[in-house]
């Protein structure tokens, strides 16, 4: 690593309680100024008194000034305190966060290492096979894949597997089960998922080692006898893969925040549905947590690509 790489990365580490600050205070603020009261969700809509809903907000904290409110809530947060639910029966936000914390992790982590281990021999055999059938037809499946939404895909499946033939559970994460029965449980999100990233994936895979298998030292390695496959597997698919740590990072956000669509569909009892859940019922400390931990996820997560970078190629230079 670089004196300019390593000083590099000291300003963005410096500079990232900075921004997780700024991120606070404009996630914050548009929630409270959202449509809805969440002081609503407490009071029968053939009841609904001014008298009551006054009294509701100031139970809530919700009466305060704005600035007030936030500087409450950042000196909790600053103690990993997120504060209590105002639905899901008062229960506090990380236990929350903590009992469906790991439920997304699973089924997002799984997905990814999937959509990595098909992506990256394609993103190969496609570049090596430049313009054959094999290229175009996968040049065609990413379009597909990148043109069709999850909630389509994620509809198809379940009439297909699970109304048509029976033969996959259409709802839940098997909780409770094992084996067979728990593995079933999982195949349709994760193909979901994977659908959604294997396009991205094979795109970069595909044009990374296109650069690459152009440059001298692979038509070096080639001039010297040395067997294809030792060429782009030993040579040229190490360098290509350096591009990819980018895209892996960003969808790493993925692992926290989870997929709300999918996880909804499906019945996925993780994160997403939970800020699902939480949006519906206009449940404050829940969605900032969640909003919050997310982009301090992404923020972080940056961070991270960047001394991977530099790590994984010394030649960076980050100016």
């Amino acid at each position: 690593m670089t004196p300019g790489s390593r000083a590099y990365i000291v300003r963005r580490i410096l500079l990232l309680p900075f921004l997780l600050v700024g991120l606070s205070i404009v996630v914050f603020t548009l929630i409270h100024l959202a449509p809805g009261d969440p002081a609503l969700a407490f009071i029968s809509e053939q009841a609904i008194d001014p008298e009551l809903v006054a009294q509701v907000r100031r139970n809530l904290g919700l009466d305060k000034p704005l600035p007030v409110q936030y500087a409450i809530w950042a000196s909790r947060v600053a103690r990993l305190d997120f504060g209590t639910a105002y639905t899901f029966n008062r229960t506090p936000v990380i236990d929350l966060i903590r009992a469906r914390l790991w439920v997304t992790v699973q089924l997002q982590s799984l997905a990814l290492l999937i959509a990595l281990a098909l992506a990256i021999p394609i993103g190969v055999i496609s570049a090596q096979r430049r313009y054959s059938l094999f290229d175009h037809t996968t040049t065609v499946g990413v379009l597909l894949g990148l043109a069709m939404p999850n909630f389509w895909i994620a509809l198809l499946l379940q009439l297909l597997f699970a109304v048509k033939l029976g033969w996959l559970p259409p709802f839940g994460s098997g909780a409770g089960t094992q084996g067979l029965q728990r593995v079933a449980h999982y195949v349709m999100p994760i193909t979901v998922l994977v659908t959604a990233v294997l396009p991205i994936f094979v795109r970069f895979m595909r044009s990374s080692m296109l650069d690459v298998i152009a440059q001298d030292y692979v038509r070096t390695a080639r001039a010297k006898g040395l067997p294809e496959h030792v060429v782009i597997y030993g040579h040229a698919l190490r360098n290509a893969l350096i591009p990819m740590v980018t895209v892996v990072g960003n969808q790493l956000a993925g692992l926290l925040s989870g997929s709300v669509i999918v996880e909804y569909i499906f019945g996925w009892p993780g994160l997403g549905s939970l800020a699902y859940e939480s949006i519906l019922r206009r449940d404050y400390p829940v969605i900032l947590a969640l909003t919050l931990l997310a982009g301090s996820f992404i923020l972080i997560v940056n961070v991270l690509v960047d001394i991977v970078y530099a790590l994984v190629d010394p030649r960076i230079a980050f100016d």
